[in-house]
């Protein structure tokens, strides 16, 4: 499989080092900084340009937009009009309205289309929708996501945003909590609404960085479910002690699930954990896979998937549910301003 890459910063290394790894070609990497994609090129031994325009008339099975959150909508659109399988990092647009727009257009072009919310390809998620189902009739639910985050941290944000009124910054619930989301809504359906949300910024980040944000949502099978998300300079917490809480638990008539998810960027050290207690057998239960990489599970997912195997990547239609939950949250936490 060949792969061409839009974006050269620090998230596609992520997916060039599993393209490598797996034995796939990387072609083209394309970044409007040529010194980046330079570098990038020499890296992973690829060419490189500085024109996209030039990437996407190249053949390809495979392009995987990379970008910054901000310029995904109008890159995917090009790769999409182009002709091209398409992988574009999470989240899809950072529009509700942008989003409806691309998966509209996903859809009357037929081309394969995947959004790169990799934490439901793990094995051990896969074996979370079992225990998802289990549950009964779901009655409430928890989103958690506490990542650390310096305190130094802060400072250099505030900055680097007073520097530029332009800046395309994205804070916790976007950039921590939308891969949460996404889970929520792969095992739990659909949300009827939005009921209260807050959001909470440190001094020179608002309205552009949030560092906490709360949500309460009504499922579409009336479950309500709390949104937790928060960067804090917290390095013990969690059920590794490593900072990284996060998690995805649903309560139902007949059970209780949990999905410990893991720090993305340690796949070789961590795993995610499923767990369930089964009201009926009276056990509790725990599913570990073990420590494989979700990017390169997501590669190899994409291969089969246009080989025409059916496999569980997030489509536009249920990105673009995510980024109108995202919106609807930041709407109802403005509203809450007032």
């Amino acid at each position: 499989m060949k792969v061409n890459l839009i974006g050269a910063g620090n998230i596609a290394d992520y997916h060039a080092r599993s393209i490598k790894s797996l034995g796939y070609e990387l072609g083209v990497v394309a970044d409007g900084n040529e010194q980046a994609a330079r570098r990038f090129a020499e890296k992973y031994d690829c060419r490189w340009t500085a024109d996209t325009t030039l990437l996407l008339s190249e053949q390809a099975d495979l392009v995987t937009v990379a970008v910054p959150n901000a310029y995904h909508f109008e890159v995917a659109k090009a790769a999409v009009n182009a002709g091209h399988a398409v992988l574009c990092e999470k989240p899809m647009t950072r529009s509700a309205e942008n989003s409806r727009e691309l998966a509209e257009l996903v859809r009357k072009s037929g081309n394969p289309f995947f959004v790169g919310y990799m934490k439901r390809v793990h094995p051990t998620a896969r074996k979370f929708k079992e225990y998802a189902r289990r549950i009964g009739t779901m009655r409430s639910g928890l989103v958690r996501v506490f990542h650390p985050m310096p305190e130094a941290s802060w400072t250099i944000i505030a900055d680097q945003l007073a520097k530029s009124s332009k800046s395309t910054m994205d804070g916790v619930f976007v950039n921590s909590g939308s891969h949460m989301l996404d889970l929520l809504l792969h095992f739990a359906g659909p949300v009827r609404r939005v009921l209260a949300a807050r959001m909470q910024y440190r001094d020179g980040c608002y309205p552009n960085v949030d560092a906490m944000t709360h949500a309460l949502i009504e499922m579409e099978n009336g479950a309500t479910v709390t949104v937790e998300c928060g960067w804090l300079p917290l390095s013990g917490v969690g059920r590794r002690e490593n900072g990284w809480d996060e998690l995805l638990e649903l309560r139902g008539d007949g059970g209780l699930a949990t999905l410990h998810t893991t720090w993305w960027e340690r796949p070789q050290f961590e795993s995610p954990v499923a767990e369930i207690w089964d009201e009926a057998l009276r056990t509790r239960e725990s599913f570990n896979a073990g420590m494989i990489d979700n990017f390169e599970e997501e590669y190899r997912l994409i291969r089969a998937a246009l080989s025409g195997e059916d496999v569980p990547l997030a489509t536009a239609e249920e990105a673009c549910a995510v980024d109108t939950l995202i919106d609807d949250i930041f709407a109802a936490a403005r509203r809450s301003e007032i």
